[in-house]
């Protein structure tokens, strides 16, 4: 009896055995859901450095030029005043005239500014407008020669002036025409043959 029980008790446990751990089928696992790839990101290399002395990089220098000059070529040189102009206290046609400076007269530049010699004349010094100097003295006006010639005025403006006719001086001569009554000698009256009439001549006294 004992063994019986215990038989039966031996089989049911086996069977419970291959109810639990006899399943050779693979359980199910339930999928993920599938994850997508990202692009690797890649370090930057790090630069090949040369074999040798490798000289420290530093900021580049910018090279300022320098400044530019406003120095004139003219300045320090004589110049020659191209027409009458006159010299200003100021670099300005509104400035104050100092003085006049006639055409052809040499002034010393000392300076230049916006179109203005300071310069120096006559022991003063003002400004002048660079549009009236030059190195170079101005050419002179060709000189004008009158070559109109003397005319000898008409004869008629030669005649003796107009002299005061009136009562004859004397009485008529015969053959003298000193005066414009008198007769040749055929008889005629001298008129203008006598010397009274002609210019340059004598001048006898005809008449009161």
């Amino acid at each position: 009896m004992a063994k019986a029980k215990n038989w039966i008790l031996g089989a049911a446990a086996l069977f419970v055995l291959v109810k639990v751990f006899g399943k050779d089928e693979p359980q199910t696992v339930p999928s993920s859901p599938p994850v997508a790839s990202q692009p690797a990101i890649q370090s930057p290399e790090p630069a090949i450095q040369p074999l040798g002395f490798v000289q420290a990089t530093s900021p580049r220098q910018t090279e300022t030029p320098p400044p530019s000059s406003n120095r004139h070529p003219l300045v320090g040189k004589s110049l020659y005043a191209t027409a009458n102009v006159n010299m200003r206290q100021e670099p300005s046609i509104s400035g104050k005239i100092i003085t006049s400076i006639e055409r052809g007269r040499t002034v010393t530049a000392l300076n230049y500014r916006s179109g203005w010699f300071s310069v120096s004349y006559d022991n003063r010094t003002g400004w002048v407008s660079e549009q009236y100097l030059a190195e170079k003295p101005p050419i002179a006006p060709p000189k004008v020669v009158n070559t109109s010639r003397s005319v000898a005025p008409p004869v008629a403006s030669r005649v003796a002036p107009a002299r005061r006719s009136g009562q004859p001086a004397r009485s008529a001569y015969v053959g003298t025409c000193d005066c414009p009554y008198d007769r040749m000698r055929n008889g005629r009256l001298c008129g203008r043959n006598s010397a009274y009439s002609k210019p340059g001549g004598r001048s006898p006294v005809c008449y009161h």
